[in-house]
Formats: structure tokens, sequence, C-alpha cells
């Protein structure tokens, strides 16, 4: 491809030579060839017709992005004639690329001759470190100074040292700066809105052409992996990449537009505030207007480059699921109830025959389409290569092109020896270096290995000294610590043995306190009705805290006492045996009666039934009593009286309030107080069993 791109610059440098040789050979006055009349202007105007119209569709190719995009699509070889003639592209980067290949082949043999030097010098005792490589410098086009402007400069310079002193140290008068009036508000608004809205539109235009990258490597990576894996989710991933694309594009194009708006409307603004006094200040916005449209069009270019790539990997992917819908559809018309999504071939021998004869058949045309298109585009692709160039011209430059290399590659050859030369002069001045410095490197390191030594004598010395010393003191010490450890123990075993006393005998102060509380709940004062039985149990309470003073767990339990219960004292279990049953006995005669009262009638039927129903001699089932499922929702206000009384004749007074709770209506209204009660009774009891509990461990540590 690199002929087409040297194809013009190489013909005008051919027609220049073969113009200086027709003048040398033809010395006409015109500077004509004999036998060649002169044009007229008809032939003058049919020559120049063809430039004119090729020179107008290149400017206008330069401005309109699609005319030159449909221009580079449908004639060959236009985009690189448009690049050199718009100076896009270097000429002489196809030259320039030949050039570089050589010398990367010459730098290549000169570090193997640069390694064979080096290796020859580590073999006569030379350094093994790698010697730094010079920096390879980069040939670099010379560019054309401006001598004559460059001149007047200097002669500006060096006028004012031609004056006299006394001029010199004349103060000058500075001419007073004009005032520079600042731009409206309004156009600075919406000078910062361009800037927003550019940047926005770059932001975006970058995205898309991520998005469009991402989506060609998603096309060639699903479209392979779909090769193996046959799966109808694949083409579905693709149609939405596709729609995600579209509006991506969609979005930074009209982000795009609104961009140019308002560029075209701030440079409309700019051009109302242009003033003398503001030119610096229009001039520097317009400036960076510039650049933002610069850069949108240099992002939008990109993008619309991808886009075609992305066109062009839609439609190879679209043609390539156009295909396998085409043969799976004919694999599935001539095999019916064949799923090739599953990869196995369940055919009999005489359908798998016609399977591979079809497969095989199908392979055949596909390879001699191949061919043929392979054949036709190398065909078409000479053909448009012959049309942009002819024969002579493609000689021609091969032939100076041959040329070209053969003088770079002597060129290359001749520098490559002489760093070779230096290389070599300069192995042996750093081997002629090494070895002076590893004369003297081996005399210094004599001088240290003598005074190590007699540094190390000396530190062997001083260090068994105190080695001696330290044990004589550790002896010693150990001596005194046995001792100390001795009387340590001692105290501490006189201390444990005092502590454990004082904590048996508060233990034992402590079970006596809580026995004394226990029989004081447990049971009141015999012979008295149960209404004289309650007791304050402040008395047995501080006594508790009085021999347990320090104790965590007995204070927690003292302060989560009920303060009724402190206080007013609580009924004992016999006293609360008594008073159920008179409360059994009024809510047997109130079971039918609600909570809100009723009727006389009511009362009446319920009285007369509680007469009529019995007590059963076993009120309770053995399912109860094995903690069985059971359905209490089912028992009535007499089967939970005679429940409750069963478990209150055998002291469980835990149980009575679980069924006692169960009662509704009248009977809970008047056992309410009982529940009060029995609730106050029970937690008292287990502050009491809890602090008996304690007491008991605590006085079973210091047996």
């Amino acid at each position: 491809m690199y002929r087409l791109a040297l194809r013009e610059p190489c013909k005008s440098a051919l027609q220049r030579t073969l113009q200086h040789q027709t003048r040398r050979q033809y010395s006409n006055s015109n500077g004509l060839p004999p036998n060649v009349r002169e044009a007229g202007l008809g032939k003058v105007i049919v020559l120049l017709t063809p430039v004119a119209i090729v020179g107008g569709a290149i400017s206008y190719a330069k401005y309109d992005k699609e005319f030159r995009k449909t221009l580079e699509q449908n004639v060959p070889g236009a985009e690189s004639l448009i690049k050199v003639a718009l100076q896009e592209e270097n000429p002489f980067k196809g030259i320039n690329d030949q050039i570089d290949s050589v010398k990367k082949q010459f730098d290549g043999v000169s570090k193997t001759i640069t390694n064979a030097t080096s290796t020859v010098t580590g073999l006569f005792g030379g350094s093994d470190k790698e010697k730094e490589q010079p920096k390879k410098v980069d040939e670099v086009k010379s560019k054309a100074v401006p001598v004559q402007k460059a001149v007047p400069a200097t002669t500006a310079t060096k006028a004012p040292e031609t004056k006299p002193a006394a001029k010199v140290s004349e103060p000058t008068p500075k001419p007073a700066p004009k005032p520079v009036e600042p731009l409206p508000s309004d156009v600075l608004e919406l000078q910062h809105a361009v800037e927003v809205a550019a940047s926005v539109a770059v932001q975006e235009y970058n995205k898309a052409i991520d998005i469009l990258k991402n989506f060609n490597n998603d096309v060639r990576r699903i479209v392979d992996h779909a090769v193996e894996n046959v799966d109808a989710s694949t083409w579905t991933t693709l149609k939405n990449k596709t729609s995600a694309r579209d509006s991506s594009v969609s979005t930074a194009e009209k982000l795009a537009r609104e961009a140019l708006e308002k560029i075209e409307r701030c440079e409309i603004a700019l051009a109302k505030a242009a003033k003398p006094e503001n030119h610096e200040q229009i001039l520097a916005a317009r400036n960076k207007i510039k650049t933002l449209v610069d850069h949108i069009n240099t992002v939008k270019d990109e993008l619309y480059k991808n886009k075609d790539l992305a066109s062009m990997s839609e439609k190879y992917w679209r043609n390539v699921e156009k295909a396998r819908n085409y043969f799976v559809e004919e694999i599935e018309s001539i095999f019916p109830g064949l799923n090739l999504a599953e990869k196995k071939l369940l055919l009999s021998s005489e359908d798998l025959d016609l399977f591979i004869t079809h497969a095989y058949s199908h392979v055949l045309a596909l390879q001699k389409e191949l061919q043929r298109l392979q054949t036709d585009g190398e065909l078409r692709l000479k053909r448009a290569i012959d049309a942009l160039r002819g024969d002579s011209d493609s000689e021609a430059v091969k032939a100076q092109l041959e040329y070209l290399l053969e003088a770079e590659k002597r060129k290359l050859a001749i520098e490559n020896q002489k760093k070779i030369l230096q290389i070599r002069a300069d192995a042996e001045r750093q081997l002629r270096q090494h070895l002076k410095q590893q004369a003297e490197a081996h005399m210094d390191h004599l001088k240290d290995a003598v005074s190590m030594r007699e540094s190390e004598l000396k530190r062997n010395y001083s260090k068994e000294l105190e080695d001696k010393l330290a044990t004589e003191k550790a002896n010693y010490k150990l001596q005194l610590a046995a001792m100390l450890g001795k009387l340590r123990g001692m105290d501490a075993a006189l201390q444990a043995r005092a502590e454990s006393e004082r904590s048996a005998h508060q233990a034992q102060a402590l079970w006596a306190a809580c026995q004394a509380l226990w029989s004081t709940v447990r049971t009141g004062e015999p012979g008295e009705d149960w209404k004289n039985k309650l007791r304050p149990l402040k008395k047995e309470i501080k006594a508790i805290t009085k021999v347990a003073e320090g104790d965590e767990l007995v204070a927690v339990v003292i302060q989560n006492l009920p303060k009724e219960a402190q206080e007013r004292g609580v009924f004992p279990e016999d006293a609360l045996r008594e008073r159920f049953l008179n409360v059994e006995r009024v809510a047997r005669k109130l079971a039918l009666v609600p909570e809100e009262g009723a009727s006389l009638p009511k009362y009446m039927l319920s009285y007369l039934q509680s007469l009529f129903i019995l007590t059963p001699d076993d009120p309770i089932s053995q399912d109860e009593l094995q903690n069985k499922k059971f359905d209490y929702s089912k028992l009535d206000t007499y089967d939970i009286l005679n429940r409750a009384r069963y478990f209150v004749d055998r002291g469980d007074l835990m149980m009575a309030l679980k069924y006692m709770n169960l009662l509704q209506g009248a009977p809970r209204k008047i056992a309410s107080d009982w529940l009060k009660e029995t609730r106050l009774l029970l937690e008292t009891q287990q502050a009491a069993n809890t602090l008996m509990a304690h007491a008991a461990a605590s006085g079973l540590l210091y047996l």
C-alpha cells in the first residue's frame, strides 16, 4: 500500500527530471519540442477544466464531511489523494517506514556485534556489567528557517546600542494604557454556557466512541463464541447492544447540535459587542470558541469512523445470523425433530449418510464461492491500483525506492562500523581502568581485614569479660528472687486463708438470713386467720443486705424484689390456699356471668348450674400431666377451677396460677386479687430460692 502513497510525489519528481532533459535536448525559442504547436485557448480550457473540478471537489470535501465520506467510498484512491492534498498525511510516510525497518535490522546487527565485543572483553577480565548503549537519535526533517524575518529583529536589537549614553539615561514618557472595556455579562454567561455545552458534548462523544468500540469487540467475541455454542439469546443480546449504541450516538449528536447552536449565538453576541476597546477580549473569546469547535469536530470525526466500523460489524453479525438461521431451517426441513442446539445427532445410519452428503456439498459450494470472491477481489484491487497509476510509474517508483534503500544501507553500514570501533576503544579503556581499580581495592581490602581482625579480638575479650560478670550478677539476683518469692508466697497464703475464713463465715450468715426469709414466706403464724398472716419483710431483707455487703448478685436480687413485698409483706402458701377455696366457691356460682355483670335471672341460672355440676375425682387428664399438646380453648370455667384446685391441693401454685389466668368474665374478676397475691408470692419465693442457692454455693467453696 505504500506505493499508492508514494505515487504522486515520485511521479512529480520524475516529471520534473524529464522536463529538464527535454529542455536540454530541444533548444527552441519557446522551450517546446519540434513539430509541436502551441495550444489554443480551447485546449487550455479543456486541460484546466478537470483540474478545476478536482480542486473544487477537494476544497468542498474539506468543509463537508458527508460529501468527503461519499467521495471516498465511491471513487477509488480518493481518500489518499484528499489526505495528501489537504496535508493530513505525510506523502513520504511509506519511505520513512521502509527506512525505519532497515534501521531496525542494522540496529539488531549492531547489538549482536556489541554483545560479542562485550563477551570478548569479559573473557579478558572486563566488567560483567552491561555497558549503556548510546541512545538512538531519530532523524528529524529539517524545516526552512524564516531568515528574512529574523534579520530585522537583529538590526532592531543592535540599533539602541549606537545611541549616546546621555540619550539613554533620559527618561522617556510611557504612553498611557488604553482603557479595556469588559465584555457584557450576557456575553460572558453565554461564553460560559458554550464551554459547558462543548465539554458535555465532547464527553458524550467520547462515551459514544467507547460504546461503539466495545460494540465492535463484543460483536467479534460473541460471533466467534456463537460458532461453538448455538444459543438464541446471543442474537437478542446483540440487538440490545445495537439499540444502546444508537441511543448513545443520537444523544451525543443532539448535545453536539445544541453546543453548536450556542456557539453560533455566542458568535452573534460577540459580533454585536465588538468594539475597539475590547478587541483583544473579543479575539481571545473567538479563538477559544474556534478551539472548542475544532475539538468537537475532531471527536465527531472519530465518532463517525467508529460508527462506520459499527455499521460494518452490525452488517457482519446480521449476515451471520441470517446464514445460521437459513442453515438451521434447511436441516430441520430435511431432518424433522433434530435440535442442533443440543449438539447431539441422534440419526440413523441412512440419515447420517444423507446429512454428511448434504454438508459436504455445502462445504464444496462455499469453498468455490470463497475462491471466486478472493480471485475477483484481487483482480478488482489490481485494476484499481492500475487505474491510479500506470505500469511505467510503478517501475520508476520501484527503481527509486531501491536506490534510496541502498543508499540508506550504505549510510547505516558506515555508522555501524564507527560505533563498533568506538565501542572497542571504550571497552579497552574501561578494562584498564577496572584493573587499576581492582588493584587499589585489593590493597584496601587487606587493610580492612587487618583492622577488622584487631577489632574482633578486642571485642571477643570484652565480651568474655562481660559474660562472666553477667553470670555472677544473674546468680546473685536468682538467690534474691527465690527468697523474695518465698516471702511473697507465705504472705499470699496467709491472706488467702484469712479471706477464705471470712468468706465462709459470711456464707454461713447469708444462708441463715436467707433461711429466715424463706420460712417467713413459706409459712405464717399457726392458728391465725389468713388475713392476719400478712407481715412486712423489711427485717429479713435488711439482715441479708447487711450480711452480704459487697456481693453483686445479692444486691441485684434485693433490688429486683417487689416494693410491695418489702413494705407490706406477702401472704404465705397456707393463707393463699385457704383464700383459694373462697375464690373457687364464688367463681363456680358466677360461671355464666360476664365481667360487666348480668340480669338477676342469669345470676340465678349460674347459681343453679353450680349446684348441679359435681367435682370429678380425676379433674386433669394424663396428656396434660405429661405436657402433651392440648387445646386449652375448649376448657370452661368449671374445668379450669377443677385443674387449679388439683394443683393447689398439691402445693404447685405456679400451675394453679397458669390455669387461673385462663378464666374469663366475672370469675376472672373475682380471682384477680388472688392472682395478684399469688404472683407476688411466687416472685418473692423465686428471689428467696436464688439467695438460698447462692448462699449454699458460697459455703461449698470454703469447705
